[in-house]
């Protein structure tokens, strides 16, 4: 199957595809240059498949989440051993059955797979009591200041037994796992679940080449003040025991490094972006993540997805307003849902001539916050249907689910697309819809979500807490010139095939790995190399 994919991608249908291919190309070559042969140990909360058991038998499905569907792609040219927690029983007994090492055959090509297996109380703690309830909030900025958080003896308990154990879990198995390999070992540890990892790893294994890379929002210092100074100091030394520290935009490089002076009082070089520690320097750096325009396009060309997208394809030709996000509280899903509201108020011309339809999987429902979000948001949802709808036309349509071929069918048919986040790191469905999109579909866009400093010169560019502005936008995208509209969606796609999902690879590769041949030689500098 890889090799008749291969074959797919021999021939780019346009401008996107060839600079994707040539980008595949360009880490491929990088990869067999300079790992010579050695593994990337790659770690991540969530693994590239969800295992189930059904009828005696495993099933595999892809992992939610555009983490999960960037690292797929990348796993799936470079010599990837994956580590994630096993969130399903499946996935802990294989773990205890295979000795703690998978190799997943469901994968193009197959991946190696293997989990740690924190017990339930652990894993509670790290991900719900901290991960989700204080750090995803905290960074977002989402958090109610007067109740959220709140260092409770509960909320210790689930830092100390909680986060603290499972990220050591994850460091001594991934250490254990490149032990047995002669040459230093390259990790590449991803997000917020997996701060102290770095710092951990570098304990067991000085000589490895370690990255982090951090998928969401990194706020200022002002931000970060609600946590213990024992919590602050732990993850920002937890960071900085790797060589090379990710994020996705140029503030969140501005902002960690404010962050290191402030609370480590680390001597920082923001014009190098660098921050010295225990005689190390270590290299801060923005690599916005992207996509995989080629595997997109195929998956939005199957049966499946047509299918899927058949009850969007009316003949009458309502227009479509698309939303698709996870209903936790960053994506500032309450006040879109206000602003459509506006909108049909202020229009009563488009009223009967269209409609929002929301992908909305529910989020995080074992945090109290994300629970009652939901409801608000259900709520006014309903209020929208009871205020509008009338016989023959249905103004709303919110989907409880994680589809990925509705998804897909989805933005495939929108008019607009709206990714309207209080603060995102990328929000990868931004690149997605331009992507994949057939109607010349309009992109509004909120100025906090990081995919608006690449895509802001073809987009329309809104405050997400401005519902006036956000309906007026709907309004004006809506209307646009079909000549505007095109020329929208082209000016969109050529910027995201200047920075697809290998050139994120490649340029975190290329400023990790040394050029030379001993450790520590020939820094490089994230340019790509053919």
């Amino acid at each position: 199957m890889g090799q008749r994919q291969g074959a797919r991608r021999a021939a780019p249908r346009d401008a996107l595809e060839a600079a994707a291919h040539e980008q595949r190309r360009a880490l491929e070559a990088f990869c067999h240059r300079h790992l010579a042969g050695r593994r990337l140990w790659l770690a991540s909360n969530r693994g590239p498949y969800e295992l189930q058991e059904r009828d005696g038998a495993i099933e595999a499905t892809k992992g939610a989440g555009g983490l999960v569907t960037a690292l797929g792609a990348f796993a799936s040219v470079a010599p990837v051993h994956w580590v994630a927690a096993a969130m399903t029983r499946a996935e802990a007994q294989l773990t205890r059955e295979a000795g703690g090492a998978i190799p997943a055959r469901w994968g193009i090509p197959p991946l190696h797979v293997s989990y740690v297996s924190p017990s339930r109380e652990q894993y509670d703690g790290y991900y719900d009591g901290i991960a989700n309830a204080v750090l995803w909030l905290l960074q977002h900025q989402v958090a109610h200041p007067t109740t959220e958080p709140t260092f409770d003896a509960e909320t210790w308990q689930a830092w100390r037994a909680g986060y603290v154990a499972v990220n050591r879990q994850f460091a001594a198995h991934l250490g254990a796992l490149a032990a047995r390999e002669a040459a230093a070992p390259v990790f590449l540890v991803q997000d917020y679940h997996l701060y102290l990892v770095p710092q951990l790893l570098r304990e067991r294994q000085a000589q490895a080449a370690i990255a982090h890379f951090t998928h969401i929002d990194w706020p200022g210092p002002d931000a970060w003040r609600p946590l213990p100074a024992e919590i602050r100091r732990a993850i920002l030394e937890g960071l900085l025991g790797a060589d090379l520290v990710g994020f996705q935009g140029r503030r969140h490089v501005a902002n960690f490094l404010a962050c290191c002076a402030e609370f480590l009082g680390a001597p920082t070089d923001p014009g190098r972006g660098e921050v010295e520690v225990a005689g190390r320097r270590v290299r801060v750096r923005a690599f916005p993540i992207s996509i995989d325009p080629v595997a997109l396009r195929l998956r939005a060309r199957s049966a499946a997805v047509s299918r899927a997208g058949e009850a969007w394809a009316d003949a009458e030709r309502v227009r479509t307003i698309a939303v698709i996000a996870r209903t936790d509280p960053a994506k500032n899903l309450w006040r879109t849902l206000r602003a459509y509201d506006h909108f049909l108020a202020r229009c009563p011309d488009w009223q009967g001539r269209v409609r929002l339809v929301a992908l909305l999987p529910a989020s995080r429902q074992s945090c109290g916050p994300y629970r009652t979000h939901l409801e608000e948001l259900l709520a006014e949802g309903e209020a929208i249907r009871h205020r509008w709808r009338r016989p023959g036309w249905e103004p709303i349509e919110l989907h409880l689910e994680h589809d990925y071929d509705r998804a897909i069918a989805l933005l495939t048919q929108y008019d607009v697309l709206l990714v309207n986040s209080l603060s995102d790191g990328m929000n990868l469905v931004a690149k997605e819809g331009p992507t994949v999109n057939r109607r010349a579909g309009q992109l509004i866009i909120s100025e906090g979500a990081g995919a608006a400093e690449e895509l802001c010169h073809a987009s329309r560019i809104v405050n997400p807490y401005d519902v006036v502005a956000l309906a007026e936008a709907m309004e004006a995208a809506l209307g646009a010139h079909p000549t505007e509209r095109r020329w929208a969606l082209a000016a969109q796609r050529q910027a995201i095939g200047a920075h697809t999902i290998w050139a994120w690879a490649h340029a975190q590769l290329a400023e990790l790995l040394p050029r030379g041949g001993s450790r520590g030689e020939g820094r490089g500098c994230g340019r790509r190399e053919a």
